[in-house]
Formats: structure tokens, C-alpha cells, sequence
């Protein structure tokens, strides 16, 4: 009997039956250990992630959530106290994992992080067995572990949302073709939670349930998958988690304004993903030949492309959400191959891996990461814990090396500009702006008086040029009554507070914020 079917067309105790056998039977005797595999593929991500524990930061999103997650280490709210246009399971990861160790250092989520993709790997080892055989869960585990890593430093090394939502995704699909579809719609609700795209993975799971439960299957794991949203929303706040989640993000996914340049990107980032991913990649056209049989990873492959290009800001780790079924389609096609193009294969990924792992250790000077350890270290120093601070500009690496929480709900000025990346740096415009955000930030300025104000427009930092604050006469006249120059550092100006807060908070409360 063939070890390679799966759920297709077949009645589903043929399906079954055959993936029953074929575990049973697939490569000889060889007694199967998930354990060790697991084992395995937390020693070889370690040793892969070596540079995580030296690189202070791949990425600014890794301070952005560092920066949510000290305001609610320090009795913040989300969405109230820091925002962003997420759900909010990862940043309270971030906060936990920061209390659990007792520093805010990005090693620790970073551990988090490969602990998160091991457990990725292992379940999509698990569902390979269970559909080609033994060798296949070694084939399959290690071809994910590795192609976690298939990516430039900055994506492939940083703890961002993709990486912890690739878990909960995962074992949605898996529990679903064992027909355990409440904890199936369970497991994708954790998922979504950590990021929206997730909740692209129904799609194949629908299928996959509607084929073996039917109607009440269906029901069972959308229940499981709205329950624990639903709870999570009355939490956090139900108009909160549906604005920053998705109501708030159209202006943030606009594009018709930069047609060209989406494009170039498109073409940039997916011709950049298709280089490094080249021993997944080569093997799928051949796994077409059974689609028909494997119709449940193909459309999951396809609720991942659609994750992938939705918003067409095509950032490089968006592109983590495809790599379980592509190795579960690829791993389809080398188990039937001769085993040497199966060592091959993993031999070939191992190479490009280590190599973007020794680069990471250089992975600042590679994408010539902004310089911000003189400001914060200034700000350490001439500021008390409990002062606030502003950075107009995208840099949250201030926030979290300083320790000093922002003043205003809003971590980056995007939200206030329409700045943001994915988009040509000069596309700045009120219509751009988050609905409603100039109003939050003026009520959470007056309420808390920064002490000090970085300008990061001089430094030309991630397109800050193009929205310097003088163009925002409301908050430069604010800054010139009340604030004083102080120095610059690395070409940020630093302007601190000599007037009474109270006065500061007067005025800003006059404001009239500008409208859409």
C-alpha cells in the first residue's frame, strides 16, 4: 500500500486505514522516538541561534514590543497605554518572559523564540509520519527547523509575530486531521491571537473537518475558534481589539499610491525569499502530481500565500507563515526519491542556514541599524524612572534601552504621519493618519508631560526626514515655548522640559487636533 496517501478524494476510513498502514509499516522497523526528534531540533536551533544571545537587536519590531511590554510590566494597559495594530498575545509574552527573567534583554524572548520553532518543527515531523512514514518526520523536522532560518538575519533570528504564531497555527491543522476539531479551532484562536493572518489557516481546516465530522465538525471548530477570541475581547476590550486588530488598519494597508513601488517590492522580497528557500522550493512542482491527494496542504499553502500578500507590504518574515505546508508538500516528493537526495536536500538547507547564522552576528552593520545607545544612555542617566519621554520618529530602541516609557500611547509617530514601512518613506499625509489618533495623542500628552523630546528628523532615520517636526506647528510651538535644547547626539536633538508640566498640559489640551 502507498505510504504517500493522504486526504483527497478517498472515502475517510480509507484515508485512515492507508495512513494507519503506513505508519505502521514505513521504513522497516525502525521504532519512532519524538522525543529524541524534538530533542534534536532544540540542540541544532540553538546552536543556529548562538547570535541571538550576543546582537543586541535584528529588528525595531523587537523593541516595539519590548517597549509594550515594560508598560505593562509597570501597570499599563494595552491599547490604552501602548498601542498597535496586533492582537495581543505576543506582547504579553514579551512582558511575562521579562518578569519571569528579570531583565528586558531580547535574549530572552529570543530563547522563547527557538523554543517556538522547535515545537513548530516537531509537529509538522509529526503530521509527515503520519502521512509518508518515519523517515519523513526526520525529513520534514529538520527541513523546518532549517528553513526557519532560510531568511536574512533581521527575519530569520528576530522573536517578531510570525514565530510564535507558527505553533498554535500548526497544530490547529494537525489536531483537525485527527479530527479533534474544538481543540483544532482552539489552537487557531491562539494563533490569530498572536497574529491576524493566522486566521487564514480555517481554510484548510475547514476542508479538512468538513471531510471527516461534516456539518458538526464545522460548528465544533469554529466554536473552538470564536470562544476564546470572544473572552479574550471582553479582557482587553472589545472596541479596542476590533480597532487595533482590524478596523484601524486601513489607512496602514493602503496602497494605491504606490503602485510601482509595492511592486518592486513584491518582486524584492519574494525574489530574495525564493534565493535563500531554493532546497524547499525546488522539489514542489514535482508534489503537484498528487494534489489531488494532498488538496488539504495545497490549500493551506494557499491561505499562507494569501496571508502573505494581503496589505502588499511583503516585509521578509511575513513569508514564515508558508513554511509548514511547503515542507509537508516537499517532504511528500524526497521520501520517494532515493534517501541521498533526501541528505541532499537537508545538507543544502544546513549550508544556507549556518550561513545567514555567522552573519547574524554582524547583522547590524549589514542593514545599517540606526545608532540610539548614546541618546538612551543619556536618558538613562539625566531622567528618573517614573519620567516620560517622546521620540518623534520611528526608533523604540530608545524606549526600551533607556528603561523610560513614552509619554503618549503611540511608540512610532507612524500612527500620527502615516509613515510607515512597505511604503516609499516620502508617502506622508494626514489622510494616512490612524482615524482618531492625533486627538489620543494630545489627551495622553496633556495627561503626561514628557521630559524629554528626541527629534530623530536631522538623523534621517527610517524616512523621519521626510516628516520632520516643524512640519506640525501645534507640536513645534509647544516644543519651542516650553522646551529646551539641550544637545544633539548621533544627530538626534534632544530637547528637555523648563516650564511647569502643569502649564505644558494647558496647552495642550487647547489643541485641536487635526482632523482626516
Amino acid at each position: 500500500m502507498d505510504s504517500r496517501t493522504v486526504v483527497g478524494a478517498q472515502p475517510a476510513s480509507s484515508v485512515e486505514a492507508r495512513e494507519s498502514l503506513a505508519s505502521a509499516h514505513a521504513d522497516g522497523a525502525r521504532s519512532w522516538h519524538p522525543w529524541r526528534l524534538l530533542a534534536v531540533l532544540l540542540l541544532l536551533l540553538s546552536v543556529l541561534h548562538v547570535a541571538g544571545f550576543k546582537v543586541d537587536v535584528f529588528n525595531s519590531d523587537e523593541t516595539f514590543l519590548a517597549t509594550q511590554a515594560q508598560v505593562l510590566n509597570h501597570g499599563g494597559r494595552l491599547y490604552h497605554d501602548a498601542v498597535d495594530r496586533k492582537p495581543p498575545l505576543v506582547p504579553y509574552l514579551y512582558a511575562v518572559t521579562f518578569r519571569v527573567f528579570g531583565t528586558s534583554g531580547l535574549w530572552t524572548v529570543r530563547l522563547l523564540a527557538v523554543v517556538a520553532a522547535a515545537l513548530t518543527a516537531w509537529l509538522v515531523a509529526i503530521e509527515a509520519r503520519r502521512r509518508y512514514g518515519d523517515r519523513a518526520a526526520w525529513i520534514a523536522g529538520l527541513l523546518c527547523a532549517l528553513g526557519s532560518l532560510l531568511f536574512v538575519p533581521q527575519d530569520g533570528q528576530a522573536a517578531n509575530f510570525e514565530i510564535f504564531m507558527l505553533p498554535a497555527m500548526t497544530a490547529g491543522f494537525v489536531l483537525a486531521r485527527r479530527k479533534h476539531t474544538v481543540a483544532s479551532g482552539l489552537a487557531l484562536a491562539v494563533a490569530t491571537l498572536a497574529k491576524q493572518t493566522a486566521a487564514a489557516t480555517l481554510l484548510p481546516v475547514i476542508f479538512i473537518v468538513a471531510k471527516l465530522r461534516g456539518r458538526r465538525g464545522v460548528r465544533d471548530t469554529l466554536a473552538g475558534f470564536v470562544v476564546p477570541i470572544a473572552i479574550v475581547a471582553l479582557i482587553v476590550g472589545p472596541g479596542e481589539l476590533l480597532f487595533w486588530a482590524i478596523l484601524g488598519n486601513g489607512s496602514y494597508l493602503e496602497a494605491k499610491n504606490a503602485s510601482m513601488f509595492v511592486v518592486w517590492r513584491f518582486l524584492q522580497k519574494t525574489g530574495s525569499y525564493v534565493g535563500a528557500n531554493m532546497p524547499l522550493l525546488l522539489p514542489l512542482p514535482f508534489a503537484w502530481r498528487s494534489r489531488r491527494e494532498n488538496a488539504d496542504l495545497w490549500l493551506w499553502l494557499l491561505s499562507a500565500a494569501l496571508s502573505v500578500a494581503i496589505g502588499f507590504r511583503f516585509f521578509g518574515h511575513y513569508y514564515l507563515q508558508l513554511l509548514p505546508p511547503l515542507v509537508l508538500l516537499t517532504t511528500g516528493v524526497l521520501v520517494r526519491k532515493h534517501v541521498w537526495l533526501s541528505i541532499a536536500t537537508v545538507a543544502f538547507a544546513g549550508m544556507i542556514a549556518a550561513g545567514f547564522s555567522v552573519a547574524a552576528f554582524w547583522a547590524d552593520r549589514l542593514d545599517n541599524e540606526p545608532a540610539y545607545a548614546q541618546t538612551s544612555g543619556f536618558l538613562a542617566l539625566h531622567t528618573k524612572p517614573q519620567d516620560r519621554i517622546l521620540v518623534w520618529g520611528h526608533l523604540p530602541e530608545i524606549y526600551w534601552a533607556s528603561g523610560r516609557e513614552p509619554a503618549t500611547r503611540f511608540i512610532t509617530t507612524g500612527f500620527l504621519t502615516g509613515h510607515w514601512g512597505g511604503r516609499p518613506p516620502q508617502a506622508v499625509s494626514p489622510d494616512l493618519a490612524t482615524p482618531g489618533a492625533w486627538k489620543e495623542f494630545w489627551d495622553d500628552f496633556a495627561s503626561r508631560p514628557p521630559e524629554y523630546i528626541l527629534d530623530t528628523s536631522n538623523a534621517k532615520i527610517r524616512g523621519s526626514q521626510y516628516y520632520p517636526l516643524t512640519n506640525y506647528p501645534s507640536l513645534a510651538g509647544i516644543v519651542a515655548d516650553y522646551y529646551r535644547y539641550v544637545r544633539s547626539i548621533d544627530k538626534i536633538d534632544v530637547y528637555r522640559l523648563h516650564a511647569d508640566p502643569s502649564e505644558v498640559s494647558h496647552q495642550a489640551r487647547n489643541v485641536e487636533a487635526p482632523s482626516r
